[in-house]
């Protein structure tokens, strides 16, 4: 019982008695005309709606897949069609009449009167599933899409940074080269200079035989 315990500490009592009180003020509103004869129709109506919109507080704080599947179940068994118990031309809960069923021990009329509410809840939970393929659909895509633009705006960081790269690598090539091409130059006039001494120097020597 600690898990109920849990559940009920972490239920934001404040806010549903304030939706309560809005929505008794509302509901007085809307009903102050309404026949007598059409009263009980639009208090079970109301109820039910209220019942599932409290209900989607509790859903929150289930696991995502039982949170969904309580609440369909309880819209299933609140609002299933059926018939009414003294004329079948008009249309009844069927959870009204699976629980007179019930309490009369007819248990072949309490499954037939069942058939509604499970054909509304697996075509609820049908539904839901299908919700929740097309948005886990959309959330893949929302995703591969934000990935892909940070790797475009990556690569286009990366594009950016090796231009500049290679224009500075260019650059040093080419002051390599100039240096490479100099130096020859360089070796080729002091080869020249070496060579006019010598001859001088030889000159010299024979004019001093001499």
């Amino acid at each position: 019982m600690d898990w109920l315990k849990n559940i009920l500490h972490s239920l934001p009592l404040e806010s549903i008695s304030d939706i309560l009180g809005e929505i008794a003020i509302w509901w007085g509103q809307m009903v102050k005309d309404v026949p007598s004869a059409d009263l009980p129709m639009y208090a079970y109506l109301g109820g039910s709606i209220l019942v599932l919109v409290l209900w989607l507080l509790v859903a929150r704080i289930l696991p995502k897949p039982l949170g969904g599947m309580s609440w369909m179940i309880l819209f299933a068994v609140l609002l299933a069609p059926g018939t009414a118990l003294g004329d079948a031309s008009e249309l009844a809960p069927a959870s009204i009449s699976v629980v007179y069923a019930v309490m009369m021990k007819d248990f072949a009329g309490a499954i037939a009167n069942m058939l509604p509410i499970l054909v509304v809840l697996v075509v609820g939970l049908f539904i839901g599933f299908v919700w929740q393929l097309i948005r886990g659909a959309f959330a893949s895509s929302l995703e591969k899409a934000r990935s892909r633009t940070a790797e475009d705006t990556q690569a286009t960081m990366q594009l950016t940074t090796g231009s500049y790269l290679a224009d500075g690598a260019t650059l040093t090539e080419q002051s390599d080269d100039t240096a490479l091409a100099a130096k020859p130059e360089s070796s080729n006039t002091k080869s020249h200079v070496d060579l006019k001494k010598q001859n001088g120097l030889s000159k010299n020597t024979d004019a001093d035989n001499r």
